[in-house]
């Protein structure tokens, strides 16, 4: 599944890959559960030694023991079922929702439109050419704490506290590029900032800031074969306001990886609150996305995505689009992701004339069928 067609077959939301990562993790369970169950057999042989040799203290002590550590294994085995369980829906909630949404905008991009060939005339002679940056595109809603992420890493001001409208909205700087007003997580909405990267260039690398609706922006990434971003957490639930102290920020951090190869973060006295990285186990262990903070080497983490893993978040763009943005005049003969871009270039176009806040705010892909 996905709106860049055949070729992007492979690129898109990978429901079996996910049931798989699920199925391998509640198999893992069931042997913990096996495993934690012969230890408590074990104990309770040793129990009724106890009961032979007529010690009724230590039976009644061992009994207790026995129960309790029952209990304990059965609560924590049935709950960590319901966990996954409850989070599989949610994400295979997210992709269905996604389907749906994609039904729709098929049918609207296949109704003919008035002027075609003039308006793909128009967009093909604007000689969009497809280059590709280093830069590492910060990717969230407004007010998501792409500001405060930047800042923690010494890249800019220290946003002031509000609901936030978004305290800087275009932003380039050495290494980063914001989202340039992102309002939500739709399909178009990312569209649309494919088209702004299109005018800017493709970036190096992406970092998605996420809440607790994480598995939308992944869905709708993965339909445009935006795959395993970085990711990073900024709601209450995952970010416990890291305030850097009078003396500065701190240099003093130890990152220890758990259990889950995660990065955990263990404060030092200079430090009064940290992510709460046990929230990224979720996205580490089904596969969705690559967890960071402020604390890691972001350009060595690039370079090793690039170089050891080999992911390249947009380099399905690059090769799709050619080293030129051209679109067919034929009606139907646009794969739908190609269709969409070359719509909403137009609508940037002659609707707001180059005006991004107002294009990434306003814009919708209704607009296009009124433009002359």
């Amino acid at each position: 599944m996905g709106i860049f067609g055949s070729r992007q077959r492979n690129r898109g939301v990978d429901v079996e890959a996910i049931n798989r990562r699920h199925a391998e993790e509640m198999a893992e369970s069931r042997r913990l559960f096996a495993e934690q169950q012969a230890k408590n057999h074990s104990q309770h042989l040793a129990m009724i030694a106890a009961i032979q040799q007529d010690n009724i203290e230590e039976r009644k002590r061992m009994e207790d023991a026995y129960k309790s550590a029952q209990d304990q294994l059965i609560q924590r085995h049935q709950t960590e079922q319901e966990h996954y369980e409850k989070r599989l829906a949610e994400m295979m909630q997210s992709v269905a929702d996604a389907e749906k949404n994609m039904e729709a905008l098929r049918d609207e991009l296949q109704k003919p439109i008035r002027n075609r060939e003039a308006k793909v005339n128009f967009v093909n002679g604007l000689n969009l050419v497809i280059k590709q940056t280093d830069k590492l595109l910060l990717v969230g809603p407004k007010g998501m704490g792409k500001s405060t992420f930047m800042w923690l890493l010494g890249q800019g001001e220290k946003p002031k506290q509000s609901y936030s409208d978004g305290t800087v909205e275009i932003l380039q700087l050495d290494h980063f590029v914001d989202s340039i007003g992102l309002i939500g997580w739709s399909l178009e909405e990312l569209v649309k900032l494919l088209v702004l990267m299109i005018y800017d260039g493709i970036p190096g690398d992406i970092i998605l800031f996420g809440n607790d609706r994480i598995d939308v922006p992944l869905t709708n990434l993965g339909l445009l074969g935006i795959n395993t971003p970085m990711i990073v957490m900024m709601n209450s639930t995952f970010w416990k306001n890291y305030e850097p102290k009078q003396q500065g920020r701190a240099k003093t951090i130890h990152l220890e990886d758990d259990s889950f190869g995660v990065k955990r973060v263990t404060p030092e006295l200079d430090l009064e609150k940290v992510y709460d990285m046990d929230a990224y186990e979720d996205i580490k262990k089904f596969g969705r996305g690559f967890p960071i903070t402020h604390h890691d080497d972001i350009q060595g983490l690039v370079m090793d995505r690039r170089d050891k893993a080999n992911i390249r978040p947009f380099h399905f763009l690059l090769d799709l689009l050619g080293t030129t943005f051209n679109v067919s005049a034929t009606e139907n003969a646009n794969e739908h992701g190609v269709e969409m871009l070359f719509r909403f270039i137009y609508i940037y176009e002659k609707k707001f004339k180059g005006d991004r806040l107002g294009f990434m705010n306003k814009a919708t892909m209704q607009d296009f069928v009124g433009l002359a």
